[in-house]
């Protein structure tokens, strides 16, 4: 559980120098994967900017999600409003979390899915509309080329 957190928080360390969203991103997954954390106790200990750029990139752990398409359809809502500061971990998130997904798909295949829940061409279209948020949002900020960038390149080394 710690390794993907602390890559994003270094990746994103290549963008800003704000401990602030370093930190954010450090927590980014934990109030969705910490059932005993919750947003107000992120604002008791680390402040009410670090706990609303978590929040911003979260999902309701409480909430119930039919499928996976849902349960993303749901984040991207969430994510159109998303600050620039939140979006920026967003970005590296998802930079990370791609790069896992199409990493093991090229060695497991079958297994990713029933693991991951969603099919190649399911990923494909949650990450395309990630990078248009960022896009719309971000405009040319570093983050997003290098979002893009990567997201072919996955794309390209796992044709459908």
């Amino acid at each position: 559980y710690i390794v993907h957190p602390v890559l994003v928080a270094l990746s994103l360390s290549e963008y800003t120098d704000d401990e602030r969203i370093i930190t954010a991103a450090l927590l980014h997954d934990v109030l969705e994967d910490c059932p005993d954390v919750s947003l107000t106790h992120l604002q008791e200990e680390f402040g009410q900017h670090i706990a609303q750029l978590v929040d911003e990139v979260s999902l309701v752990k409480e909430e119930e999600y039919a499928t996976w398409k849902e349960k993303k359809m749901a984040y991207l809502e969430k994510i159109k409003t998303a600050s620039p500061d939140a979006l920026i971990i967003v970005a590296i998130d998802k930079m990370s979390n791609l790069q896992a997904y199409f990493s093991a798909l090229r060695e497991k295949n079958e297994n990713v899915i029933s693991h991951f829940r969603g099919t190649p061409d399911d990923y494909r279209w949650y990450y395309t509309e990630i990078g248009n948020i960022l896009k719309s949002a971000l405009g040319e900020h570093q983050v997003v080329k290098d979002y893009f960038e990567i997201s072919e390149l996955c794309k390209k080394e796992n044709p459908q």
